[in-house]
């Protein structure tokens, strides 16, 4: 009788303790680019890719300026993004000449396009001018476009692609790197 109780008490212990929620406990980590109370200076896009490698790139001046004005609205949106984040507290977002602590560079490094997917990573580059140190993250970007290549003329083809790298283009990720976050 003694040990069918204690089975009994065990039961219902080990019971309790599976319907009682356990206590998440979060782990942050720092930001990846530090930034607190400093002054930030975004420069423009800046392209270190070229296009004219890729099958079907238009040769006309104008046609090219037409695809990539994507990238102005692209730094715009991602300058809005800044301003409106640095309503926390963190940063305040100044022109260059107005005496930024740190200076941020967004850089296309390559472009390359394998089954309708364009492939053209981002690198963060935030130099801190009164210490003269520098952070580099690298944040992968893609674009698809549906349909195949040979289905829609050259010009319309990118243009969806450069539209869809758009749409896809992760601010938030990349304003992210200069707060804390959890450790996932």
């Amino acid at each position: 009788m003694k040990t069918f109780f204690s089975y009994a008490v065990a039961a219902a212990c080990c019971t309790v303790a599976l319907c009682v929620p356990q206590r998440r406990i979060d782990t942050y980590v720092e930001a990846t680019i530090p930034v607190a109370e400093e002054r930030l200076s975004l420069s423009p896009l800046i392209m270190e890719a070229t296009f004219e490698h890729l099958a079907g790139w238009p040769r006309d001046p104008e046609q090219q300026k037409i695809l990539l004005e994507n990238f102005t609205d692209i730094w715009k949106k991602l300058l809005s993004e800044f301003r409106r984040c640095q309503k926390y507290g963190l940063y305040t977002v100044v022109d260059d000449n107005a005496d930024p602590t740190i200076r941020i560079a967004l850089v296309v490094s390559s472009v390359e396009i394998r089954n309708d997917t364009l492939f053209m990573p981002v690198r963060i580059e935030a130099e801190r001018l009164r210490d003269d140190q520098r952070f580099t993250v690298t944040v992968p970007v893609v674009a698809t476009v549906s349909g195949s290549a040979k289905s829609h003329k050259p010009f319309h083809y990118y243009g969806n692609l450069m539209s869809d790298y758009g749409r896809r283009f992760p601010f938030t990720e990349l304003v992210g790197y200069f707060y804390r976050h959890k450790l996932e």
